[in-house]
């Protein structure tokens, strides 16, 4: 489907169009469209309505860690210029965490937010998260620089 499609689809509070989307192709795919649909760099134009697209999706499956994920890149790259996004980002990260706990992924997601000029992140924190991420991966060069 057409992305303009789906951003008038969104204006008119139809959801039907990207519930489709999201029951026909993979995750990640999904994913960029959701990307794409919520920050315009041509027109620079910001849509935070994809944030309530995505809570929709959590729904207590076992899967969620990818939305928790999904969300947290969302509001700590995407929309990070808009203020509190970032901090919304760090909460689905840590989400994220409690559902799949020792995953490399989600742990680098979670350091991110000590690296950001705003460090939402405490060093204290960190210190944790490199540890862990040091467990799962003894090489990780993001886990090394805080300890």
């Amino acid at each position: 489907m057409e992305l303009r499609n789906l951003e008038n689809s969104l204006k008119e509070l139809n959801l039907n169009p990207l519930d489709n989307l999201f029951n026909s192709i993979n995750f990640e795919e999904f994913e960029e469209v959701l990307y794409r649909l919520a920050y315009d760099p041509v027109r620079g134009d910001s849509n935070l309505f994809i944030y309530t697209y995505m809570l929709r999706l959590l729904g207590g499956k076992e899967a969620d860690w990818r939305i928790h994920l999904s969300i947290s890149r969302l509001m700590g790259v995407i929309l990070n210029h808009i203020d509190g996004c970032e901090l919304i980002g760090l909460y689905h990260a840590k989400e994220a965490n409690k559902l799949k706990p020792m995953d490399a992924n989600i742990l680098e997601t979670i350091l991110y937010y000590n690296h950001i000029p705003e460090k939402i992140l405490t060093d204290e924190e960190a210190l944790i998260y490199s540890k862990k991420l040091l467990m799962v991966k003894p090489d990780n060069e993001i886990a090394k620089r805080e300890i």
